[in-house]
């Protein structure tokens, strides 16, 4: 049993390490060397986990799936806004606080090993707006198929502003002013749809 719990500390070790080197250098630029040594192990305890560096890689693509889903679940499809401006807001925290996420989107877009990371948020948002009402009349608000494209492109939108070296703070402001034009231009509640928006899902630190 003690055996268990350290191999399992170690793999989670490795993998923690792993994924600082693929969300720095990506999948081409990072070694198992630099993987052992980051982690302050020996080569033949990194390889009795992890055969090759795409079983290494897959395991962080792993980790962030499960990390992201975790955070997902409380969004529940409601029918209406709200929850898919918190989804976008969600997935930016993640891609700012979580590097084994980052270098989950990471390895996904330089299609390095087989990834479900983008999926997994995908499903995520196809059920937040699969019950969203159609709007009433024109200018009324986005159609369903419209949120949902939109949310993708704000999200992916994050993750590239997030890579380039925007902070945290600054995306999750940029996003929240997005929504807000979305929102004074979409419904005739504007200021008070801008207000829900603004409020409610700022992160609090």
């Amino acid at each position: 049993m003690v055996k268990q719990v350290r191999a399992e500390r170690t793999r989670q070790a490795l993998i923690a390490a792993a994924a600082i080197e693929f969300d720095r250098h990506g999948y081409a630029g990072t070694s198992l060397s630099a993987v052992h040594r980051a982690c302050g192990m020996t080569m033949g305890a990194l390889t009795f986990h992890f055969r090759a560096k795409a079983d290494l890689a897959s395991a962080v693509c792993q980790e962030a799936e499960a990390i992201t889903r975790g955070a997902l679940t409380r969004l529940t499809p409601m029918g209406a806004l709200l929850p898919v401006v918190e989804f976008t807001l969600v997935v930016a925290r993640l891609l700012d606080e979580e590097v084994t996420v980052r270098a989950a989107a990471r390895l996904t877009q330089e299609r390095a090993v087989p990834s479900r990371w983008h999926t997994v948020w995908r499903d995520v948002l196809r059920d937040l707006v699969v019950l969203a009402p159609e709007p009433p009349g024109p200018g009324c608000g986005p159609r369903p198929e419209e949120l949902e494209l939109l949310a993708v492109y704000l999200t992916a939108g994050a993750e590239a502003a997030l890579r380039e070296g925007r902070t945290g703070k600054e995306v999750l402001a940029q996003l929240e002013c997005l929504w807000a034009l979305v929102l004074v231009t979409g419904s005739p509640r504007g200021a008070d749809d801008c207000r829900a928006v603004a409020s409610p899902l700022r992160d609090p630190s």
